[in-house]
């Protein structure tokens, strides 16, 4: 068995930033940094024996370090809160790209004055345009969080460093200046593509929009409901999926030219990059990036002689990018968004070959297809049941057409934005992007209204998620020992 010190290490880290959730620590305990002394103390001490006891010092070590560093970041909003609803007006920088939502525009301010951030709604009358990085002076009706139909809108805003919201706000005031220059260039070239896709898409451009920057809130209702019932609303986000089809025109054509393999990885680095600055530094497009750049790593320190080849994996890769997210944001493990990324990239990991293996089907392609999104629904499925009471069985089927469509559509999208300004070549692009995006919300809208599209479950409990992952286990050892390739291994 291959070892893999960086999923023992995000473990770790992972369970004492549960434990530090499900305890509810607001500080860090004097206790833990007293038993990561004693830990790390210990662990120096025995590094030149074979004492057995060391890998669980090891392990007890990265636990403490996980509730330390949730202690250590935990915001407190309940101190600033008080007397917020007093407050009429706020100044402050734009700390995000403002997005269009609903019948205005949403974006995250950091005021002065006050620790934290605070979410700004904006209304379409105010009559002022925002970008990010603006100093604005915004007033409005300021309020704490609330629950909206058992989602609790407050803890999920106070992960992020918001204490106070504001709905149907007014910019009274906006002057530009204090942008980080790498993001304000981002943005800058995510407004240039969306106008771009505005003027050559002026009625489907918005679905583009959302499978480019995974920004879903301006698509119609029904579109966005479809997708969500049927299992496909991580189409509508910008994810390793979406990264991987950019990535891989960037590959195709440089292999055109003959490059080398390591020529071709630095080459894309910058379009990586890049794409991260447009679209926002999100969890799955953050967490695909990351698993990326490690495989370019692995493949220039294994050749310099620097590490050996059986060190790397994609469960080292996968669990790597996780612990990097986590150090960055601790209470990111607890949201549905960092659970369904890596619940699905690991499930599809450990299962997309027994799948493959077990399936007979022609071709190749359709058979990675389904056994991907078989995979990934193991993966996701505890997750929605658990955040979103519901499963969906018929989406493996439904990414059969789904994910060559998405596809497809986004190459369209690029010719289209590239060559757009072509007359007759431009024009006819642009149309047949535009009827593919007719025909995949048409055929998925149909999908949704199959019988049994979203099963609603029960509450799940703690034996529940136990059982359900024994199972799983259960079912990947059945499958790889049918395996047609383990049996002819053994004969």
């Amino acid at each position: 068995m291959k070892r893999r010190p960086m999923v023992a290490v995000f473990l770790g880290v992972a369970t004492g930033v549960i434990l530090a959730t499900t305890l509810e620590l607001q500080s860090v305990p004097a206790w833990s940094l007293g038993g990561l002394a004693a830990s790390a103390t210990f662990t120096l001490l025995v590094d030149r024996t074979d004492l057995t006891l060391k890998p669980v010092v090891i392990l007890a070590a990265t636990v403490l370090f996980g509730v330390i560093l949730y202690g250590s970041t935990y915001f407190d909003p309940s101190t600033i809160q008080t007397g917020a609803g007093k407050i009429n007006q706020v100044e402050g920088r734009v700390t995000n790209y403002p997005k269009k939502s609903g019948n205005g525009l949403e974006f995250t301010i950091e005021p002065e004055g006050y620790e934290g951030k605070v979410k700004v709604f904006l209304s379409d009358s105010s009559g002022r345009a925002v970008d990010y990085g603006d100093t604005v002076t915004v007033s409005g009706n300021f309020q704490r969080p609330g629950r909206f139909q058992g989602f609790n809108y407050r803890e999920y805003l106070r992960r992020k460093g918001v204490w106070l919201v504001t709905y149907r706000a007014r910019v009274k005031s906006s002057e530009n200046g204090n942008a980080n220059p790498l993001l304000e260039f981002g943005w800058r070239v995510r407004e240039a593509l969306k106008s771009r896709v505005d003027r050559f898409l002026p009625r489907k451009g918005e679905f583009l929009i959302a499978l480019l920057f995974g920004n879903r809130a301006t698509l119609e209702e029904k579109v966005t409901d479809a997708f969500t019932g049927t299992g496909l609303a991580h189409l509508l986000a910008a994810s390793g999926l979406h990264l991987g089809i950019l990535v891989g025109v960037v590959w195709w054509v440089l292999t055109r030219f003959g490059l080398a393999r390591g020529k071709i990885y630095l080459l894309s680095l910058p379009g990586l990059l890049l794409y991260l600055l447009i679209v926002g530094f999100k969890f799955p497009l953050l967490r695909a990036s990351l698993i990326y750049v490690f495989g370019g790593a692995h493949f220039y320190l294994e050749r310099s002689g620097l590490i050996l080849s059986n060190w790397y994996d994609r469960y080292q890769a996968l669990a790597t990018a996780a612990l990097l997210i986590l150090l960055l944001e601790p209470g990111a493990i607890n949201t549905a968004g960092f659970q369904l990324s890596f619940a699905a990239t690991f499930a599809i990991a450990l299962f997309i070959e027994p799948i493959e293996n077990a399936l007979d089907i022609k071709p190749d392609y359709l058979r990675g297809v389904l056994a991907a999104s078989i995979a990934a629904q193991l993966g996701v499925g505890p997750v929605l049941a658990v955040h979103f009471d519901q499963i969906h069985p018929w989406a493996p089927v439904a990414n059969l057409f789904a994910v060559p469509a998405v596809t497809l559509t986004l190459y369209l999208g690029l010719l289209t934005i590239a060559l757009g300004g072509l007359q007759l070549l431009g024009f006819v692009i642009a149309k047949l992007t535009a009827l593919l995006i007719s025909l995949t919300e048409f055929v998925v809208r149909g999908l949704s209204q199959l019988p049994l599209a979203a099963v609603k479950t029960p509450p799940v409990t703690p034996l529940a998620l136990i059982s359900y992952f024994i199972l799983l286990f259960w079912i990947r050892n059945k499958l790889v020992g049918n395996s047609p390739l383990k049996k002819n291994t053994g004969s």
